[in-house]
């Protein structure tokens, strides 16, 4: 069985090792912005690590591209983070200034000492974050991304034909259709002006270099959905067993994925050069950013679901009323009209609503599987 369905066992750790030794490492476009947003300590200690492992890396085009289009937003971010987080501390500040407000009448506190003392907390707190502003360090940035692009010199693929990412497109609107990874779950980035097909022409390209260089291949990336790891109730297990079994069919080469803690946290193990202490900063960084993305995740979450749940409703009521029509044959006027075979019509309907009924159904699922109960 474990041959046959080889992509839902998980790895020995002497499959691991010997993945690691000679695997081709391919980090994803976060991957690579991780090395210019950390504290410079951490940008170093990180660097090590990529540099120790310099022989076996290599980037898509298209990871590099999207590296390219990214690196001044990481930049920018940086810079606004001062004025973000003094107008954040402002409105904490007046929200405390009108609480203590409503205790005037109270026989102790001294209401205008403790209003003066949060004026004088935020007037050093804002003198604070002007000095730290105009010592930003800009120019360690720049430094930062002559490094990466000194990491990855030769070892980016080529740019894909125009032909090639056209025919990528076509198949990805089949494949995204039977939900087969990666990169179906990008498909709403469509209608956001996004590239829903960004992930899919990733992985084509990985899938060439592996057939190219007859190398394994492990994936490096923080993108945490569906359609690149396989969910149950939440908790990732592994890579997605698709992914798996399609590398292995198509070039004879297994495939791995590692989230950057756990690839971080494997080259320590192994004497790659980066310290726990480094690893943990980094862990309580992307634990920051997803806590303060989790209010809009989670909003996006629900809004996917209301959607999900009408057009579900909207679809069941549709065939259950097809499958009334079709058990009290004869057919409605309408299909009489339209000159075709109503009962074959009927039928070609109630299946394709079926498939699209239990789509649906799956997408809706996965999503309630990733908020919990």
């Amino acid at each position: 069985m474990k041959t046959t369905f080889v992509g839902w066992y998980p790895k020995s750790p002497a499959q691991l090792k010997a993945l690691w030794d000679t695997a081709l490492i391919v980090p994803d476009t976060n991957i690579l912005l991780h090395l210019l947003r950390h504290s410079a300590e951490v940008r170093s200690q990180l660097m090590d690590v990529f540099e120790r492992k310099k022989e076996s890396l290599w980037i898509p085009y298209q990871v590099g591209m999207e590296f390219q289009r990214r690196r001044l937003d990481v930049q920018q971010q940086a810079f606004d983070a001062y004025d973000r987080v003094g107008a954040d501390l402002a409105k904490f500040v007046n929200q405390a200034k009108d609480a203590l407000n409503q205790y005037r009448a109270h026989p102790v506190i001294d209401i205008e000492r403790e209003l003066s003392v949060l004026d004088m907390f935020q007037g050093d707190f804002q003198q604070r974050l002007a000095t730290a502003k105009a010592q930003h360090p800009t120019e360690e940035f720049n430094v930062s991304f002559a490094k990466v692009t000194e990491l990855f010199a030769g070892r980016v693929g080529m740019k894909p034909a125009v032909e090639r990412i056209a025919a990528i497109h076509k198949e990805g609107n089949d494949r995204y259709a039977k939900k087969i990874p990666p990169g179906f779950e990008d498909a709403k980035k469509a209608a956001e002006g996004g590239d829903k097909f960004g992930d899919l022409v990733i992985w084509m390209e990985v899938i060439e270099k592996a057939k190219a260089d007859k190398r394994p291949i492990i994936f490096v990336t923080d993108d945490g959905k569906s359609d690149w790891w396989h969910i149950h109730r939440g908790k990732k297990i592994g890579p997605h067993p698709s992914l798996i079994e399609e590398l292995l069919e198509t070039t004879g080469q297994e495939f791995h994925i590692y989230e950057l803690l756990q690839f971080l946290r494997y080259a320590a193990d192994t004497g790659s050069g980066i310290q726990e202490t480094s690893v943990q900063k980094i862990a309580e960084t992307i634990a920051a950013e997803s806590e303060r993305e989790a209010p809009n995740a989670a909003a996006e979450r629900a809004k996917s679901q209301r959607m999900l749940r009408s057009e579900l409703h909207s679809k069941e009521a549709e065939l259950d009323g097809l499958i009334k029509s079709l058990i009290d044959f004869p057919p409605t006027p309408q299909l009489v009209a339209s000159g075709e075979d109503a009962k074959y019509a009927l039928k070609s309907r109630i299946a394709e609503l079926t498939e699209i009924v239990s789509i649906v159904r799956r997408q809706l699922a996965e999503l309630e599987d990733v908020s919990g109960p």
